[in-house]
């Protein structure tokens, strides 16, 4: 057959006969099959692919390949160094981008699917119309050709992928606003929640200490072997290992490199437009007249005359902060005397923005938007502005250190790998790098690494490890060199060496429940809340008092978390009120008196409710865009190779 497609390599026949074959692969294998087939492209992610008899996989299956995940980690590393500026460098170490780049992939496909099934797509003239909209590549307020194409080569942008993302950005966010838009929330259920969260709890209470009983549990040795016997899960010793590891710090390994004048240069001028550009920003201060979204003609324009009197005062040279102290009904601000710092536009809505960037500092304006009316204060412009080579280099010189640094560890790491498995001992291998070597003490799944906390993976991967194993790493956020040095299996230790432990043990259950015991008889004497003063008294028992504090966040002043006691407090029909129940939290025994309760007044609803209810509405909505994604995932298949998602980025400029 071979010989045939050689002979007739250029004939019709043998052309069609190869489409026809890729046409089988295609209905077998589906989309994919056919170029595996012929390519031996692995995808590093399949969504969405069903198989047939487990023999062919039907067609509808998309993938994710490698280079995607390298181009959108890429992406990903930009963005967050274009927000996070000097604190980029701390988040991008302690976060894995690639599987964020994969998981916004899978996110994205599943969405693009969706749209497909509902039947939206994003016209040509809408693409248009978002990009031609986007003010860095518009000249004095229009869309330019050239400055499109400037700013794409900058950020080395093809000009079909930009606008292949921006389309799916586009449906994404039609999908997003369908789904969210849905989402409404009346009064009273924004009322309803703000009383939930704003709500006030006093409480008194009698504390029955554990460990005042100890003392009374004496134990015999039989008592304490029955024990033991009879919890035995409770005291088996976890399956534990150890490790001998080398932690490839690209600070480390790139902190003696030196980038090249031209790298320097080429990444100034790729990011001029972007890390090295400042757009105009102005700091002012706001104090808030709230009007309620259902507020009535009357109270709007009560809200309205109290602002235009704020406005005189402050005109009249009042003290803006003082006022905003005392009037302000926006509780973010208004105990910082109103300063909202700087911002650009697009960062505030738009009736306010509209209104700051025209003031210059010190002018006071009134303006109006959907929370109430602003009386607003410029206090400072900052002009916008781009660094000079100079001003950028510092930062530059951290950023590409920093790449090389990561460069160097993933092939230090491969380098060692080989040595290490050859016999190299560990120790020398870091100190050639100036890297130091580290042999762990026995640790359990659920423990953690010293001086890598922040490495759950490491544990879980090095578990699968065979003793005397060594292996890198990768899917970290620093690659390890790792070598499973010993294992010890999932133990019950014999009675004789943790005898003290059981008795300890046993103690505390017996002293606990000793406890509850004497709060249970002490409950009995309460007949209703005026006994609780009188039964503490007569039990030599110190009430305890917790003053206000918000039900919301579900502690207990001088006790600590206790959601029970708080939710209990809350239930209570009348007030004051002893609970019917006796609550235990960490072995001590508790009784509650609920002494006041206070939901929030009209007054702070009126205040605050506008921006409440906007904030829960924007969480609810949030909520249900996250449900949907996560709905899309649980009914389509998805299959993702690991391998891929470990694997650093292939180098590329920055």
């Amino acid at each position: 057959m071979l010989q045939i497609f050689r002979r007739h390599s250029y004939s019709w026949g043998t052309r069609v006969l190869l489409l026809l074959l890729g046409g089988v692969f295609a209905l077998f294998f589906g989309s994919w099959g056919a170029a595996s087939y012929f390519t031996r492209v692995r995808p590093a992610a399949q969504v969405g692919c069903y198989t047939y008899l487990h023999l062919f996989t039907m067609p509808g299956c998309q993938t994710i390949t490698p280079g995607q995940i390298d181009s959108a980690t890429v992406d990903l590393r930009r963005e967050i160094q274009n927000v996070y500026g000097d604190r980029s460098q701390q988040m991008l170490q302690a976060a894995n981008l690639r599987q964020m780049a994969l998981e916004q992939l899978i996110d994205q496909t599943l969405i693009n699917r969706e749209a497909a099934r509902l039947g939206l797509h994003i016209s040509d003239d809408e693409l248009v119309r978002v990009i031609a909209s986007q003010t860095a590549f518009q000249v004095d307020g229009r869309f330019n050709v050239q400055k499109y194409d400037e700013v794409l080569r900058t950020n080395d942008l093809e000009p079909s992928v930009f606008e292949s993302k921006t389309r799916e950005r586009i449906l994404s966010d039609t999908v997003r606003q369908m789904v969210t838009q849905a989402v409404q929330v009346s009064q009273d259920e924004a009322r309803a929640e703000f009383n939930r969260f704003g709500e006030k709890l006093s409480l008194a209470y009698l504390e029955f200490p554990y460990s005042q009983f100890a003392a009374r549990v004496n134990p015999t040795e039989k008592q304490i072997v029955k024990y033991y016997d009879d919890n035995r899960e409770q005291f088996r010793e976890p399956e534990r290992i150890r490790l001998e590891l080398i932690r490839y710090d690209p600070d480390v390994l790139g902190a003696n490199q030196t980038p090249s004048p031209e790298d320097l240069q080429a990444n100034y001028e790729r990011n001029l437009n972007t890390q090295f550009t400042h757009p105009e920003q102005v700091r002012a201060r706001h104090i808030l007249v709230a009007v309620s979204p259902d507020a009535s003609a009357a109270e709007r324009a009560s809200a309205k005359a109290k602002a235009e009197e704020l406005l005189q005062k402050v005109k009249s040279g009042a003290d803006f902060a003082k006022l905003a102290q005392q009037f302000s009904d926006d509780p973010g601000t208004k105990d910082r005397g109103g300063e909202l710092g700087y911002f650009a536009r697009g960062e505030m809505v738009k009736p306010f923005e509209d209104a700051a960037f025209k003031l210059t500092p010190g002018q006071v304006t009134l303006v109006q938007s959907q929370y109430g009316y602003h009386i607003v204060q410029l206090e400072e412009i900052k002009s916008a502005s781009q660094d000079t080579f100079e001003q950028a280099k510092p930062k530059i010189v951290a950023a590409l250190k920093q790449k090389m640094g990561s460069d160097l560890a993933r092939q230090d790491v491969e380098q060692d790998l080989a040595a290490a498995l050859e016999g190299r001992d560990f120790k020398q291998l870091a100190r050639k790098r100036s890297l130091v070597a580290v042999e762990t003490a026995y640790v359990s799944e659920q423990d953690s690494i010293k001086g890598a906390e922040s490495e759950p993976k490491l544990l879980a991967e090095a578990f699968k490890f065979g003793k005397g194993d060594i292996r890198a790493i990768t899917d970290t956020s620093v690659p390890f060199l790792v070598k499973l040095v010993d294992r010890q299996p999932a133990q019950l230790p014999a009675f004789s060496k943790i005898e003290e432990k059981v008795r300890t043990a046993y103690v505390r259950q017996r002293a606990a429940s000793l406890a509850t015991d004497a709060a249970e008889a002490v409950l009995k004497q309460i007949k209703g809340p005026a006994d609780f003063d009188s039964a503490a008294t007569m039990n030599h028992l110190q009430i305890h008092t917790t003053g206000d504090f918000a039900r919301a966040e579900r502690q207990v002043p001088g006790i600590g978390p206790f959601a029970e006691a708080t939710e209990a407090a809350a239930m209570v029909p009348k007030i004051p009120a002893t609970l019917d129940r006796v609550l235990e939290n960490e072995g001590n025994s508790y009784i509650f008196k609920v002494v006041e309760r206070k939901l929030p007044s009209d007054q702070e609803w009126k205040a605050a409710g506008p921006t409440f209810t906007q904030q829960f509405l924007e969480q609810r909505r949030a909520s249900a865009w996250v449900n949907f994604v996560n709905n899309l995932k649980r009914a389509t298949p998805i299959a993702v190779n690991s391998d891929f998602v470990g694997q650093n980025p292939s180098p590329s400029s920055m």
